[in-house]
């Protein structure tokens, strides 16, 4: 799979691995009495690369492009090779983080690594990144995250951040190197480290994905623009190394358009990694308390016949914050009803409750949403008797038409024996 340039799969074990190290956290000034806005980055890669002499990977890469939006060198540290991507280190930085960062600051973590092999086997990344991930006090936390199974860590990041995994996870991710010398074969100008890092890089710096045309390219227009150049980009490695086409098809069972990035946003305005912009208009990244209640939509009446035997009822709930939920019939709270959900933003989530219904009953099945600032609503859906079934009906139409027959013929015949 090698035509004059390096193709590396991260499911599996890298054969090479090049310790480098730059800018430790501690370097990093503290905050001080006026409490400036700062923007911290800490970029992990497993994958470094000589190249001509200069070190070449994603989280370079990444690193230009935010030197381009207005970072500070000293705020952005390095962690490249195996031997700095150990659980130490990462509990070292992010506890760091937990001490220095207040809720006006911008925090930015990237990971490149193997997603089985290494996040999950090795680091046990499930077990622990994401609950200190959290406790950064910040609700400005971008995590960006380029590997095989992404999608697996990425759907833990359930609380106010910014998350995106490059791949789903049941799909593989790739990632390509140039050699020395060799001859670059891809269409793409030559890049090194994973395909999906590359394109975000290009357009977090790329004025044209600025889709709102506010002058700043949130994460989200990063991820819109971006998709397009990435699923062109693996479509064309497939074609080029067909068994790599076929070892991805054997995982996901498909091919086509692919990937399938996973994304976590729970933030209700968009971020940006554009220190210059963060800075300088901050009062737009600052979290708002919630002082909306939760948004529940419900259908006003559903009507059953004795035919039915479930009803399912659908709710629409929505906030801005995390809320739990619970259901109750006829005033009595279903245990087996109740939960917690992200926040939404402006989406609305579904909530599907069957209810198990008899013949000749009405019901009256309602929603209460509570948020974490104690927000509270509620919406409710009756369930009303509507009779016989249809068939039911057509019986009883057709034997009072024969009642009613019968009755005429029967009155005919006694006037015409009144008329003899």
């Amino acid at each position: 799979m090698r035509k004059n340039s390096l193709l590396l799969i991260f499911i599996l074990i890298s054969t090479i691995s090049l310790s480098f190290y730059s800018t430790n956290l501690d370097a990093f000034p503290t905050q001080n009495s006026e409490n400036p806005i700062r923007t911290y980055a800490v970029l992990f890669d497993q994958f470094p690369h000589d190249v001509n002499g200069t070190t070449m990977c994603s989280a370079v890469e990444l690193k230009d492009a935010l030197l381009n939006l207005g970072w500070s060198g000293d705020n952005i540290s390095l962690f490249l090779g195996e031997e700095n991507l150990t659980k130490t280190i990462f509990l070292e930085q992010l506890n760091y983080l937990e001490q220095v960062v207040d809720e006006n600051d911008l925090v930015f973590i990237y990971i490149m690594a193997h997603g089985h092999t290494y996040c999950r086997d090795v680091l046990e990344f499930n077990s622990w990144f994401q609950i200190e991930f959290f406790q950064i006090n910040t609700k400005n936390k971008v995590y960006l995250m380029d590997s095989c199974y992404a999608g697996e860590f990425v759907k833990n990041f359930y609380d106010q951040c910014f998350a995106l995994g490059s791949v789903a996870e049941h799909e593989i991710a790739i990632g390509y190197f140039p050699e020395e010398n060799g001859t670059w074969i891809l269409s793409e100008p030559p890049f090194a480290g994973g395909i999906s890092s590359h394109f975000w890089a290009k357009a977090l710096t790329n004025i044209e994905a600025d889709t709102s045309l506010d002058g700043v390219v949130s994460l989200e227009e990063m991820h819109t623009y971006s998709l397009p150049n990435i699923r062109a980009c693996y479509n064309e490695t497939f074609e080029l190394y067909p068994d790599m086409a076929d070892y991805a098809e054997n995982i996901a069972g498909y091919t086509e358009n692919y990937p399938y990035p996973k994304i976590m946003n729970n933030l209700h305005y968009e971020l940006t990694l554009n220190a210059t912009e963060f800075r300088l208009n901050n009062e737009q990244y600052v979290w708002e308390d919630d002082i909306e209640s939760p948004k529940i939509r419900s259908q006003n009446i559903i009507y059953f016949t004795e035919e039915d035997d479930v009803i399912d009822i659908t709710f629409q709930i929505s906030d801005q914050s995390s809320f739990d939920y619970y259901c109750y019939v006829d005033g009595q709270l279903d245990p087996f009803a109740t939960g917690s959900h992200a926040a939404t933003g402006e989406e609305y989530w579904n909530f599907t409750y069957e209810l198990s219904i008899q013949s000749n009953n009405n019901y009256n099945v309602s929603l209460a949403a509570v948020d974490e600032w104690s927000n509270r609503n509620e919406n409710f859906t009756l369930v009303v008797y509507n009779g016989e079934s249809n068939t039911a009906n057509y019986e009883f139409t057709v034997s009072i038409l024969v009642f009613l027959v019968f009755q005429i013929v029967i009155l005919r015949l006694k006037a015409r024996k009144r008329k003899d």
